[in-house]
């Protein structure tokens, strides 16, 4: 507004002595000056935001017994996610933050909506389509912040990452102590499967309702660098035929930072109770699911502007852990173990490039090989 002003001061102290075009030239100038400041403008109130992240796999024709992959195709590229946030702050206490996600190029999602309530470092409240705050990826899922092109496949099928549900939750930090409890509306049993529980999602989409997971966590940060927490999910699936069945996930992990060097390994479970999973819907759904991995990273030139980090992670689960002998013998091919080693640049901060080789095998010997290629940012 300044500017204005000092611009239309001037035009009218030279009007007298300016001829008609040098008149027009300062008002086209004065023109394009208001025209920028317009667009330039911003309320205080708005944050916007974003990620996405595009992939390209190469996998191998063959399997681990040296028989035909049957991937078609075998080669792909995907605009894997393109993420938009906004958020908005109505007071010094309320907001509200939102992101609304493409995947594939052509599939439209809300991720989260959440109205917030900022009380204090040690008490905070949220309500809405909620992130479900379990293991590490689930609310930390820009692709500039994890080692690897693809995420960690235990936090997909045991930990149903991206997993967000309509709920309630309280949060806080209390000295090196932070914790969370959140109420979600629970899954849908009728979905689970020999694969895991991803597909029992509901991404609060017209979604079963009635019966609720309680979802508790607690970490603690110390002074060296080392992270350390636990959760625990209890619920009662929802669900047409499966509703009212057991689900409990439980998980624990560990981070540790120092200079170039970062850490992570996590381990978790899910209890079920498999032979009603199978009497409501003849999936062979098993008592237990079970896995860990370990990841370690390391920025070979810790402290410039040159960011290039070689990782490697260690995955092995199985979402056929325990089967109950009514229901049939395990599927051997659902015990998996994943060997990923590659290669992180960064040439500034909130981009990335990523590729890396997955070594894939399996009890029942189809452990296919891929090659990934990721591009990521974040804004």
């Amino acid at each position: 507004m300044k500017n204005i002003i000092m611009a239309m001061g001037l035009i009218s102290l030279s009007v007298n002595a300016a001829t008609t075009s040098e008149l027009e030239k300062k008002l086209n100038s004065l023109a394009v000056e208001v025209q920028s400041l317009k667009e330039t403008r911003t309320d205080s109130r708005v944050t916007l935001g974003g990620y996405g992240e595009i992939v390209y796999t190469d996998a191998s024709s063959e399997n681990e017994s040296n028989q035909p992959s049957g991937l078609k195709p075998s080669n792909s590229w995907d605009t894997l996610r393109n993420v938009l946030y906004v958020g908005y702050k109505f007071s010094d206490k309320w907001s509200f933050k939102t992101e609304i996600e493409i995947e594939h190029a052509n599939e439209i999602y809300t991720e989260f909506a959440e109205i917030r309530y900022a009380h204090s470092d040690g008490f905070n409240l949220k309500a809405g389509l909620l992130l479900a705050p379990i293991g590490f990826v689930n609310t930390e899922h820009e692709p500039t912040r994890f080692f690897g092109v693809n995420r960690p496949e235990l936090e997909n099928k045991i930990i149903p990452t991206t997993w967000r549900e309509n709920g309630l939750g309280l949060h806080g930090k209390v000295n090196q102590l932070s914790y969370n409890f959140f109420i979600l509306n629970s899954l849908k049993g009728d979905e689970f499967s020999t694969s895991g529980v991803r597909s029992g999602r509901q991404k609060g989409a017209q979604a079963d309702a009635g019966n609720w997971g309680y979802l508790a966590r607690v970490d603690y940060n110390f002074n060296f660098g080392l992270d350390l927490g636990a959760t625990a999910y209890i619920s009662k699936t929802n669900g047409t035929t499966a509703s009212g069945l057991k689900h409990n996930i439980y998980e624990v992990h560990a981070q540790y930072s120092f200079k170039g060097l970062k850490a992570r390994a996590i381990y978790a479970m899910t209890d079920l109770d498999g032979k009603k999973f199978f009497e409501a819907t003849s999936k062979k759904v098993a008592d237990e699911m079970n896995g860990y991995y370990v990841e370690l990273g390391y920025d070979l030139f810790h402290g410039k502007d040159f960011y290039l980090a070689p990782y490697v992670r260690y995955e092995s689960f199985n979402t056929q852990e325990k089967v109950n002998s009514t229901v049939g013998t395990a599927d051997k091919s659902k015990d998996v173990t994943n060997l990923t080693y590659g290669l992180m640049y960064k040439p500034v901060d909130k981009i990335a490039f990523k590729l890396d080789y997955q070594k894939v095998e399996n009890e029942a010997k189809t452990g296919v090989d891929k090659v990934n290629f990721g591009i990521g940012w974040e804004y």
